[in-house]
């Protein structure tokens, strides 16, 4: 598969909307693997309390952890040039979920921006790098409407987000439901307002978020991870993962030496 890279125009969407979305980034019978993968890990998951999870919604943390089979979402040619266009090359992946959405007659999540109060306080200039994004990657089709979609305001990623929230239930009357593809990608900042709809399909919807952040920021999910982990992926997915080799010191996480050479290896032009 081609690498894809930031244009003009989806520089733009970024700039002034907030979020993009990346239309097919992962091919259909890639999208079937990581399915398969993620139903696995649910599986097991879910598998000491059943009945608990058999409905509503829910998220599944340290996700790389528990499987190998969404591994080359990592750095996927449809998605990570755009990633490194945005963010630029001393990023690391702080944390992975599965999430988990049943059908439901009412709102499956609030609106909220990511990463608690501290960080809802801090909006980046035009054209700055981010502090942090997630990258969703839709396992399921959400053609319509009210199908668990994905739910942003355009362009709050620039205003205030209200202190005491907005009762559940209640819709900015700017929102917008994205409806989707399985194979469709959608990046937003820490603090771009979103929240997740009702699902009045039977279908349950999957998807994988991947949340990348300056390497200088901290994990959700380690510190470094686990040896076993990352003795399976390559040296730049290691990276990703924080592992900076042998002999490293904390400051190596705001300027490690190799990290161009690393991350970079293979990609058609640095970012």
């Amino acid at each position: 598969m081609a690498e894809i890279r930031l244009n003009k125009s989806m520089r733009e969407q970024w700039d002034e909307q907030g979020y993009l979305v990346l239309k097919q980034a992962i091919p259909r019978d890639e999208v079937a693997v990581c399915l398969a993968a993620a139903d696995r890990a649910i599986e097991t998951y879910t598998s000491a309390d059943p009945e608990r999870y058999s409905s509503g919604a829910y998220t599944i943390v340290r996700t790389l952890e528990r499987t190998f089979g969404l591994d080359g979402l990592m750095d996927h040619p449809g998605t990570f040039g755009v990633i490194l266009d945005l963010m630029g090359p001393y990023l690391q992946i702080m944390g992975s979920q599965i999430y988990v959405r049943h059908p439901s007659d009412d709102s499956l999540m609030g609106w909220h921006t990511d990463a608690g109060p501290s960080l809802a306080g801090i909006r980046v200039e035009r054209g700055s790098v981010p502090l942090n994004f997630k990258v969703q990657i839709f396992l399921t089709d959400i053609p319509e409407q009210d199908c668990a979609n994905f739910c942003v305001v355009p362009g709050s990623h620039r205003r205030e987000f209200p202190a005491d929230g907005l009762p559940n239930g209640e819709h900015p009357p700017d929102m917008v439901q994205l409806c989707v593809d399985a194979g469709d990608v959608a990046i937003f900042p820490h603090n771009l307002w979103h929240g997740v709809a009702p699902n009045k399909l039977s279908v349950v919807r999957r998807s994988v978020t991947l949340r990348y952040g300056q390497m200088w920021c901290r994990p959700y999910d380690y510190e470094k991870a686990p040896p076993a982990m990352l003795a399976r992926m390559t040296p730049r997915r290691r990276r990703l993962m924080g592992d900076l080799g042998e002999g490293y010191t904390p400051t190596d996480y705001f300027k490690p030496k190799d990290q161009i050479e690393v991350i970079m290896d293979g990609l058609a032009h640095q970012p």
